[in-house]
Formats: C-alpha cells, sequence, structure tokens
C-alpha cells in the first residue's frame, strides 16, 4: 500500500492502483474477453465484451442501488462505450423482418439469451445459434 501526503492537513490519503482487480478474488488478473456467436461453420460474431478475472473466471458485476433502495447486479458487458443490449452487434439477417425492417425486439431477446449462456459458463469463448434459439426457447417456457 502506498500513502500520498498532502501538506495542509497531514492525513494520509490510500492512491487507487491503476490496475483493476478482480472484485471477488482481488488479483490484478481483469481483462476485457470477447463474446462469440458463432452462426455458420466459419462465421464467428464479436457481440460484446466481457470484463472477466483469469485467475477466477467470473464475470465482474456492477451493484447498482435504485431509488427504491433495491439492489440491482448488473454483470459488465460492453461494446466501446455502450453498456445496452440493443447497441451490441449481430448480424442483421437474424433479427430482420421480412419486409426488410430491424426487429430491435427480437435483437434484444438473443442477446439477453447469449449474455445468460455467457453467465452460466463464464469460461466459454463461444455459443452456436442454435445453442442461443435453446436458451430463448427455455426462457419463454418459464415465463408461461
Amino acid at each position: 500500500m502506498t500513502f500520498n501526503y498532502k501538506r495542509e492537513f497531514g492525513k494520509k490519503i490510500e492512491k487507487k492502483s491503476a490496475v483493476p482487480r478482480c472484485q471477488y478474488c482481488g488479483e490484478p488478473t481483469v481483462c476485457a474477453m470477447p463474446v462469440f456467436l458463432r452462426i455458420g461453420p466459419t462465421d464467428n460474431n464479436v457481440v460484446c465484451y466481457k470484463n472477466i478475472c483469469i485467475s477466477c473466471g467470473k464475470i465482474q458485476a456492477f451493484v447498482e442501488t435504485d431509488a427504491t433502495g433495491n439492489q440491482k447486479k448488473t454483470y459488465a458487458f460492453f461494446m466501446g462505450s455502450a453498456r445496452k443490449c440493443r447497441d451490441f452487434f449481430l448480424p442483421r439477417p437474424m433479427y430482420e423482418t421480412d419486409g426488410g425492417k430491424a426487429d430491435v425486439g427480437l435483437k434484444v431477446r438473443i442477446i439477453r439469451a447469449l449474455l445468460a449462456l455467457q453467465v452460466r459458463n463464464p469460461t466459454e469463448k463461444e455459443f452456436t445459434k442454435e445453442q442461443v434459439y435453446e436458451e430463448i426457447y427455455k426462457q419463454e417456457q418459464g415465463h408461461q
């Protein structure tokens, strides 16, 4: 631990480390890794990135408190500076309607299913389109 001394007060202030540390194991081994979606035998797409600890294998999370005081855990998935599912990448034919328009609701359902698979299997690097569609089916069956 290093300390920085302020002259006017003489209080010790702890410096923050420039290296990100894992919130679970405390090791300085957090890095951004891509989340892949395999559509065909050779078509592999980066949907988003995840902050993961390579020591313990856990995806980092944010704990956010809303206005009512309820805490919500949000996993660290991002694409650039965006953290919303609708801003992540999917090939347009996967969520395009017959009229050629984008069905953003379908895009978000596909991405949420992919992220649910990723949270359950944090060390997996890629998932297939069939696995994601099966997860969507399971989620829809659970809500009925």
